[in-house]
């Protein structure tokens, strides 16, 4: 029981997912353990029609594995290799033998602070979430959300960041590597830019047996808050490790007629995943919605596009310079 309750707040701690239970514990053998595992996703996950994934078919290869499993490590890898197949970054298996993740950045290596540091000065931090500065070269206010996680009290100190930005004549938000957290947090932080009540985000919940079986659409918007909106020109900087709610993040600043999007498409992950147990006490997450642009574009797997691409793929491994922050300076300065 002391593994399973650590492995449970191992997950509430890295993915703030909902949690949820089976009632009656099934035999705990490496087969009864696959079953539950497969019949979860079965049930519950969203994307199998969206991804056309034949998840019978995996179960076929999948099930003699584990009957062969000869320890725990070995079991564990079955499991991994399985959720690996669906190529979904909120799918993982956690255990006392790793975390199956998979890499939807195919390994990129992404913007550091050590890239971005060399052109700020003034860095202040809001939290453990938020910091700030202003730009070198020119009069340019940089906000970077490393995640949407932590908080509530972090991002409710936006309005202050704000004024204290506020002699810039414009402002970029990094939101590269953030890979989430709560939608509500960043909807607090988007509604200091918005211009008027806009939709930006479509869901629907998985709600039955089949496949296909979800909830009609659910529409969210963003509407203007706090004392005063941000309306100078602003750049938001993404990158394919930008995820989750912050994918969402970026669906609404794309909205905003005085925001630009710069930098590499996002990582595509719209899940919203929940968590389960298995008999032996590890714990797995799996997608439970599906979610799309107001126009009903989905981009799980796919990502955002952004507005102005700046790519890190032919970049040399030596090289520190951060093309889009300077892209997003010559915006700025366009502007």
């Amino acid at each position: 029981m002391t593994k399973t309750i650590a492995f449970i707040l191992v997950g509430v701690i890295l993915f703030g997912c909902e949690r949820a239970f089976f009632e009656d514990e099934p035999e705990d053998t490496y087969v009864s353990n696959f079953e539950v595992f497969w019949s979860e996703f079965d049930r519950n996950y969203s994307f199998f029609e969206l991804k056309n994934i034949d998840w019978d078919s995996l179960y076929h290869v999948y099930r003699p594995l584990a009957e062969l499993a000869a320890n725990d490590g070995q079991f564990f890898q079955v499991l991994a290799k399985l959720s690996l197949e669906l190529k979904d970054g909120h799918v993982n298996v956690i255990s006392p033998y790793g975390v199956s993740t998979y890499d939807f950045a195919n390994g990129e290596r992404p913007v550091g602070a050590e890239n971005v540091k060399p052109y700020l000065y003034n860095v202040k931090q809001a939290g453990s979430s938020i910091e700030y500065a202003e730009l070198l070269r020119q009069n340019v206010g940089y906000i970077h959300i490393k995640t949407f996680g932590g908080d509530i009290e972090d991002y409710e100190k936006i309005d202050d960041i704000l004024e204290a930005l506020k002699k810039e004549d414009g402002l970029i938000v990094d939101v590269r590597s953030n890979g989430g957290g709560s939608t509500t947090k960043s909807q607090t932080i988007a509604s200091r830019f918005a211009d008027k009540e806009r939709l930006y985000l479509k869901v629907k919940y998985k709600n039955g047996p089949g496949h296909g079986d979800f909830t009609d659409w659910d529409e969210r918007t963003v509407s203007p808050e706090g004392p005063s909106q941000y309306n100078k020109p602003v750049v938001v900087l993404t990158d394919k490790k930008t995820f989750s709610a912050s994918e969402e993040f970026v669906l609404a600043m794309r909205l905003f007629p005085q925001v630009t999007i710069v930098g590499d498409t996002t990582g595509g992950g719209s899940g919203n995943p929940i968590l389960r147990e298995l008999p032996n006490g590890w714990v797995f997450r799996l997608s439970s919605w599906i979610a799309a642009d107001p126009d009903n574009n989905t981009y799980e797997g796919i990502g955002l596009v952004p507005d102005i691409p700046v790519t890190m793929v032919a970049q040399n491994s030596l090289d520190d310079t951060d093309y889009a922050l300077l892209e997003a300076l010559r915006v700025l300065d366009n502007e």
